[in-house]
């Protein structure tokens, strides 16, 4: 009995050629998380409390170098540990840079997790990275909207003027619900 194909059928093959789109080196994946982790850390750094010695910006530098080279060493929860320390233990920062930590931890991680599954040779297509952010957008107004509340609730009550901002993290949950799309696999329904 024959295999379904054999190596002189392979031969007489075709090449097939996958056309992929616009891509960024993993290089630049890396590169990017460690700018987004070094922001991470700068933005937890510059709210209230004491500042760290002189050689904690060497140490924090270390940890991003480190983050960048081997990302697979789950290095980006570190790094968000280490800001939700600074936070914990300087005080609330302002609602503008709590959302901003917000955001930056939940990018580090998830940049993370895409350099972790490249080297440095790989090109990643801009399309898988756009549709991990689209992924990452709807638990994003969650987490602003919760981080909002946080802020409120440590301050002491809504500061005048911080009406009009949990205004619009509503109205901002509300356009992602409408303007994304919907799956039409659910998530807790995949293979």
């Amino acid at each position: 009995m024959r295999a379904p194909w054999s190596l002189a059928d392979a031969r007489q093959r075709e090449d097939v050629e996958v056309g992929t789109g616009p891509w960024a080196p993993g290089w630049a994946v890396r590169l990017l998380l460690a700018v987004v982790a070094a922001t991470a850390l700068a933005v937890a750094w510059s709210g209230p409390g004491p500042q760290p010695p002189a050689s904690m910006p060497i140490l924090l530098g270390v940890l991003v170098l480190a983050l960048a080279c081997a990302p697979g060493l789950g290095l980006s929860g570190l790094v968000v540990l280490v800001v939700g320390a600074r936070v914990l233990l300087g005080g609330p920062p302002p609602l503008g840079s709590t959302m901003l930590l917000v955001l930056l931890a939940h990018l580090v991680v998830w940049l993370g997790a895409v350099a972790a599954r490249t080297r440095a040779r790989t090109r990643v297509e801009l399309a898988v990275l756009a549709a991990g952010a689209r992924e990452g957008l709807a638990p994003q107004v969650g987490a602003q909207a919760l981080a909002v509340v946080a802020a409120v609730v440590a301050e002491g009550g809504v500061p005048p003027g911080d009406g009009w901002r949990i205004a619009a993290l509503a109205l901002a949950a509300v356009v992602v619900v409408l303007a994304l799309p919907r799956p039409t696999v659910l998530w807790w329904r995949r293979d």
